[in-house]
């Protein structure tokens, strides 16, 4: 990794502390028993060849597994609580953290949590930065076990006071004439844009938001009619906020809580984990 990070034999080796000939003997020995070449060497610079470089997100999980592994043994041979790494899109880090603070009656686990888009996430579980993902994913993978959290919903968010969208139920249509606001980017982005295109409807082009409070802003003024998944509102403020079911169609993105599939052989203690933060989560929202 650091030959492909530097593109020079002597820098790559002063960073890892070896000498070249022990790193260009090491790199050879590599290619050689993978029976093809990693690098291209020219005078002044080295490159990885496309063989090397569809390996290189194998190197870097089987670096960060290493690492992982190394810290799980010293808290093994400690008894200390073992490192348990998740990772989380925001809508679902609260949760999360519920379940995190009321503890467990096994055996400790000293949880490190991070929030992410889902590409980002899945990104780091593949190469080992994660133990367990909770996300959006709607692509099976073979790489990875997935346990259904929940299907959350795209709701429409409108003030208590709004002057015409009442009811617990709307068609998409129904919005025709609103300013509309949603978030643009990633898998929320990509859900209601359907939607609205489907409907012919159109977001606002006078508003545009990045951030739940500036969403929320706008739907307290009745400047705009907001779009968000449901998971969104759990801490909605029901005295000044409503949601309404948006259908025609009806849209929702799948969570899911991924891990390696080699988890169980890899890191035990995170793979129990795993199972028991599934089971709890989809009690915990479908409550």
């Amino acid at each position: 990794m650091v030959l492909a990070q530097t593109g020079h034999f002597r820098q790559a080796a002063e960073q890892v502390s070896v000498t070249q000939p022990a790193l260009s003997a090491a790199i050879r020995q590599i290619e050689g028993n993978l029976g093809m070449r990693l690098f291209e060497r020219t005078t002044h610079r080295v490159a990885l060849t496309p063989a090397g470089q569809a390996l290189l997100h194998h190197a870097k999980r089987l670096l960060t597994t290493a690492e992982n592994a190394f810290a799980d043994m010293r808290a093994a041979a400690l008894d200390v609580a073992s490192t348990v790494r998740i990772g989380a899109v925001p809508s679902m880090i609260a949760p999360v953290a519920q379940l995190l603070g009321q503890g467990s009656a096994d055996k400790p686990v000293s949880a490190h949590l991070h929030d992410g888009k889902s590409d980002d996430l899945i990104a780091g579980l593949r190469t080992g930065a994660h133990d367990i993902v909770i996300c959006v994913a709607t692509i099976a993978d073979p790489d990875f076990l997935a346990f259904p959290i929940v299907h959350d919903e795209m709701m429409a968010l409108v003030s208590v006071d709004h002057p015409t969208l009442r009811g617990n139920q709307i068609p998409w249509r129904a919005l025709s004439g609103a300013e509309i606001v949603h978030f643009a980017g990633g898998g929320i982005g990509e859900l209601t844009t359907s939607a609205l295109r489907q409907n012919g409807l159109v977001p606002s082009s006078r508003y545009q938001v990045d951030q739940l409070d500036s969403l929320y802003g706008l739907v307290l003024a009745d400047l705009a009619v907001g779009i968000i998944p449901r998971l969104y509102a759990r801490s909605l403020d029901v005295s000044r906020l409503r949601l309404i079911h948006l259908v025609r169609p009806t849209m929702r993105r799948p969570i899911k809580l991924l891990v390696r599939r080699q988890l169980a052989n890899e890191h035990p203690v995170a793979n129990a984990f795993a199972m028991r933060l599934a089971d709890s989560l989809c009690t915990m929202i479908r409550q």
